[in-house]
């Protein structure tokens, strides 16, 4: 893991590129410019873990390039449950919701990555405050697409029969 400074990390991808970017839609450039500036931006080679199983989850991480894998553990195993693509937000669920980490990320490709610290999440409430609402929804909104592809894949896995309500 390599650390890029966030002015590099602005000039590579640009201003118009993080707009773009479904966690960050609709926000201003000045609260993009402080979530680059406030959090750690990372280069995460292809193959190295990002966070850890029953890690305490003081952060959330933005991807903005590339492509990383969740393994959830599940009765003693780590069983790859999907892939966070530029844009999506991982682990937020678990800092809000005080959890620890419950499986592993690693990077599926070479990536790049935004670690938002649950103090900078506070801290970006208050600098900004209309811009974290906007913040707020877009992260539930992504939240609001996994539980409907969990209900997706609970759904093909119950073997439905044809009953309904």
């Amino acid at each position: 893991m390599q650390l890029i400074d966030a002015t590099t990390a602005i000039e590579l991808l640009g201003i118009p590129y993080l707009q773009e970017l479904s966690t960050f839609g609709a926000l201003s450039e000045d609260t993009i410019v402080d979530l680059m500036m406030h959090g750690r931006i990372e280069r995460v080679p292809k193959g190295e873990y990002i966070a850890h199983l029953s890690e305490e989850a003081d952060d959330f991480q933005v991807v903005l390039q590339g492509k990383i894998a969740y393994y959830k553990h599940f009765e003693g195993h780590d069983v790859l449950t999907r892939y966070f693509r530029q844009g999506e937000q991982m682990g937020f669920d678990e800092m809000i919701g005080l959890i620890r980490r419950n499986g592993t990320d690693v990077a599926a490709e070479d990536s790049l990555i935004l670690n938002i610290s649950n103090t900078q999440f506070y801290q970006l409430h208050d600098r900004y405050p209309a811009d974290f609402g906007i913040f707020m929804v877009n992260l539930a909104r992504e939240l609001a697409r996994e539980i409907e592809m969990l209900e997706e894949v609970i759904g093909r896995g119950t073997g439905w029969m044809g009953e309904t309500a």
